[in-house]
């Protein structure tokens, strides 16, 4: 099986600093974002996509879902995943694995299928929808945010041209619409994710027969929270959050 870079040493325990600061992108942007586009919850089957600690899970639950499933790759997460849920049993399973495996979960006949900040790790978009689309009931709806393409369009050299005062000024985009595989660093750890452009992710949807209802493409506000922490969002997006229907024939 392949190995999830959360699962090498000390990167899980560094993630989970990162979780707890209550001013973070996931609190504070894509959270947020991503409840606000789910239809009701109630008595709904759900999956979850790279469902991590089982953060959003929990949520599902609290927002009256019947039952959820959560997929994730790495041992660590679904390991907090079980032990953060364990109030809720019997109402969620847990299995390992990457999305790429998706056709052979034994769960079938979700009502909703979601996933947070994972699709650009995914190599083969066309097929990881075709799944989607076997997995979900007919109607049935897909909520997902991934990194927004003009950020993983970085391949090397400045991110940003900055002023005389070193002031961010605009985001480059000299490789947006070089397409493919992007080499990437954090916490000294080199793991892949997948540039596509905007116009790419939209038409592998149509292709896949869903229909798009809405797009999501958060940028600074007027909350305050925001302002200092995430300077970056006057300038660009960096977040893509959309919600398709699985076209039913």
């Amino acid at each position: 099986m392949k190995k999830s870079v959360y699962d090498t040493e000390n990167f899980f325990a560094l993630y989970q600093k990162l979780r707890v600061n209550p001013i973070s992108l996931n609190n504070i942007v894509e959270k947020p974002t991503m409840l606000s586009l789910l239809p009701d919850l109630q008595g709904k089957k759900l999956l979850d996509l790279g469902c991590g600690t089982g953060e959003h899970l929990n949520l599902y639950l609290e927002r009256g879902a019947n039952f959820v499933v959560g997929m994730d790759l790495s041992e660590m997460m679904l390991k907090q995943a079980e032990q953060n849920l364990f109030q809720k049993r019997p109402h969620f399973s847990l299995y390992q694995s990457s999305m790429e495996q998706l056709s052979e979960l034994p769960e079938n006949d979700f009502d909703i299928i979601t996933s947070s900040f994972a699709f650009h790790y995914v190599q083969d978009f066309s097929k990881l929808l075709a799944d989607i689309k076997a997995k979900l009931k007919p109607n049935g709806t897909l909520v997902f945010s991934q990194e927004h393409p003009i950020v993983t369009a970085y391949n090397g050299g400045e991110r940003w041209e900055k002023n005389a005062q070193k002031e961010q000024v605009a985001y480059r985009l000299n490789f947006y619409r070089d397409e493919g595989e992007r080499d990437r660093s954090w916490f000294k750890q080199s793991f892949k994710t997948y540039h596509r452009t905007m116009s790419t992710i939209i038409n592998h949807l149509i292709a896949a027969d869903f229909q798009i209802e809405q797009v999501a493409e958060p940028m600074l506000s007027e909350q305050s929270e925001w302002h200092n922490e995430f300077k970056d969002l006057q300038h660009r997006p960096v977040l893509l959050f959309i919600r398709a229907r699985s076209c039913a024939y």
